[in-house]
């Protein structure tokens, strides 16, 4: 089983595994979104957090679905867990060490709060591969500025947790070996004492129009990347090369 739930009665949390990678594959990606949907209907729940097994938070989304005749099925599947979580309205925590790469740190970046070591790293390296990242192309400029999503998504550039926290993507910076303490801390002061319909009516009120904004671009970029990114050979060539271990050869087409 790829994703563990721990409910209690405030708080649902789900963790990625198995590790080392906590690889973000589409079944994974369905479990998730049917979690959110289940447990976000529940009017007592104050907020989802999205933790991991092992060293790392995940290495990112499955590259081995991103090749022509899967890629059709996860990329839908995987923005679905998006989409599901806007719906709810519900707060959601992240809490990262180690590695958070490509989709998963789309994934903890789309996060209202995120904990995270002060070693752990942050980076989109899609266009290494030949590809971009759609919801981080279409929610990271909202949520940094184009400036700064640039860098992160055409530079491909690491960001280590301070810097994320210098950019407002990370809310609480804890030492090495503290990741759960940090997170059972914030959760005390920040999420457990409040009202639960409070808190998703501000989350309500706060995201209504950066929601309204990923919902209109979203699908855009999905047929951007299906129907003309993957048509290319460079769109298939990076990723064959990275599963075969070797060094793309570009066409620029």
């Amino acid at each position: 089983m790829s994703l563990a739930i721990l409910r209690s009665a405030e708080i649902c949390s789900f963790r990625l595994g198995p590790p080392p990678g906590n690889i973000l594959d589409r079944e994974l990606c369905e479990e998730l979104t049917e979690a959110i949907h289940l447990h976000g209907a529940d009017p007592d729940l104050k907020a989802f957090v999205l933790t991991a097994s092992g060293k790392s938070f995940s290495y990112g989304a499955s590259v081995e679905e991103h090749v022509r005749g899967e890629v059709e099925r996860f990329l839908p599947a995987f923005h679905e867990v998006f989409q599901t979580l806007m719906a709810t309205d519900v707060p959601a925590v992240a809490a990262v060490r180690g590695r958070c790469l490509g989709g998963a740190f789309e994934l903890a970046g789309f996060c209202h709060f995120v904990v995270a070591e002060e070693t752990a790293v942050f980076a989109l390296p899609e266009v290494q591969l030949g590809v971009f990242p759609p919801l981080a192309c279409a929610a990271f400029p909202l949520l940094l500025g184009r400036a700064a999503a640039e860098n992160l998504i055409l530079g491909a550039r690491q960001m280590t947790a301070q810097e994320a926290a210098d950019h407002g993507l990370v809310t609480v910076v804890c030492a090495e070996g503290e990741l759960e303490h940090a997170l059972e801390e914030f959760l005390q002061e920040s999420i457990l004492p409040r009202s639960a319909a409070a808190l998703r009516q501000t989350t309500r009120a706060l995201r209504a129009s950066f929601n309204e904004e990923v919902r209109r671009r979203l699908p855009m970029l999905e047929r951007r990347y299906l129907g003309e990114l993957m048509a290319t050979h460079d769109g298939e060539e990076g990723i064959r090369a990275f599963l075969e271990k070797r060094e793309p050869a570009w066409t620029n087409a």
